[in-house]
C-alpha cells in the first residue's frame, strides 16, 4: 500500500463529473469520506462537536443526501472500512493527548470571554477522528440498504482488491 495515498495521487489524479460514473459500483473509502465530506467540508464542518461531544449535528443529512445523488446518478456506492491498524505508533493515545491539549486551550480562552477565539480554537481540533464516526455511517448505509464492508486492515487495499 502507498503509505501518502494523497501525495502520490496528486500529480496523476484527475477530476470529472460524478455523473461520468452513472451505472457503476463504485468503492468508497469511509474514512477519507468522513473526513473530507463531513468532519472538514466547508458546509458541513462543525466546530463545536469536540466541545459538545457526541455526532455532527447534520452528518446524517449530509450523507443522505450524498446517497440521494448516487441513487439519482444510478451509481452504486459501496464503503469500505479499515479493520486493524497494523502501523500504530508506539503510543496509540498520543494523538488524543495533543487533542485533549488544545481542547484545553480552547476552554480557557472560553473561561476569559474570548467566545470566538475559543469557537476558533474548537475549529482547529481533530479530537473527533473518521474512526469515531464509523459506527454511524454504517447504521445509515445498513437503513438505506448500501453496500459497505470491513477490511482485515487497511481500507485502501480492500478498495484495490475490488478494482475489475
Amino acid at each position: 500500500m502507498i503509505r501518502d495515498f494523497e501525495a502520490w495521487n496528486a500529480n496523476i489524479g484527475e477530476l470529472s463529473e460524478l455523473q461520468e460514473l452513472s451505472g457503476c459500483r463504485v468503492a468508497i473509502e469511509a474514512a477519507h469520506y468522513l473526513q473530507h465530506r463531513i468532519l472538514s467540508h466547508p458546509r458541513a464542518r462543525e466546530p463545536l462537536v469536540p466541545a459538545l461531544g457526541g455526532l455532527p449535528l447534520g452528518m446524517k443529512q449530509y450523507i443522505e443526501e450524498d446517497l440521494t445523488t448516487f441513487e439519482s446518478l444510478q451509481i452504486e456506492p459501496w464503503f469500505v472500512f479499515s479493520g486493524l491498524d497494523i502501523t500504530k505508533p508506539d503510543d496509540p493515545f498520543q494523538q488524543k493527548q495533543r487533542e485533549a491539549g488544545v481542547n484545553t486551550m480552547a476552554w480557557s480562552l472560553y473561561d476569559s470571554n474570548k467566545a470566538e477565539a475559543s469557537v476558533a480554537k474548537f475549529g482547529e481540533s481533530t479530537y473527533v477522528t473518521p474512526e469515531d464516526l464509523f459506527r454511524f455511517l454504517q447504521s445509515i448505509l445498513i437503513e438505506r440498504k448500501v453496500h459497505f464492508q470491513i477490511a482485515p486492515y487497511s481500507a485502501w487495499a480492500q478498495v484495490q482488491s475490488l478494482e475489475v
